[in-house]
């Protein structure tokens, strides 16, 4: 960055220094004279180079910053309150409330025996007897049925038909 200012400072001195007092002349156009009066030009001035002292101030500004206080803010939060608040039925339909009855459900416990029984132990089982009932049943029907019996070989009967045969006459026909 350094070495492009000093190369564009050396450039504006030499740009300076190339143009010599004869450009009163208004025969030709130089490259910086563009014919439209003294102006200052991309910050070149070839005609007025006033060198101005520059005098540094220091001046002390002294500004008050306010110190941060607490400030309380007060924030509304929506908070759900169960609260029962009457309701507008458009139609009236009559609804079933289920009521809940106790109802005593036996339930078997099973309970550890510490030691086997040495014997057989009998459990009765109580077994339905079948009862038999006569029912009208279909009785069996002897049907006639011819059976397809398959011929492995092809067999040719011989028939005679009496065919007619009639023979068309065959006519040339004329162009004329």
């Amino acid at each position: 960055m350094k070495a492009f200012v000093v190369l564009s400072m050396a450039l504006a001195v030499a740009s300076c220094a190339a143009v010599d007092d004869s450009s009163s002349k208004k025969d030709k156009r130089g490259l910086w004279e563009l014919g439209y009066g003294d102006h200052d030009l991309h910050g070149f001035d070839d005609h007025h180079h006033d060198h101005h002292e520059v005098k540094h101030l220091q001046t002390t500004i002294t500004k008050k910053v306010p110190v941060p206080y607490p400030v309380e803010v007060e924030k509304h939060v929506p908070v759900h309150v169960k609260v029962p608040y009457p309701v507008e039925v458009e139609k009236k339909v009559p609804v079933y409330v289920e009521k809940k009855v106790p109802v005593y459900v036996e339930k078997k416990v099973p309970v550890h025996v510490d030691r086997p029984v040495p014997y057989p132990v009998e459990v009765k089982v109580p077994v339905v007897q079948k009862e038999y009932v006569e029912v009208p049943k279909p009785y069996a029907v002897h049907v006639e049925k011819p059976v397809p019996v398959y011929v492995h070989k092809p067999v040719y009967v011989e028939k005679h038909v009496p065919v007619t045969v009639t023979i068309k006459k065959h006519e040339k026909k004329h162009w004329w």
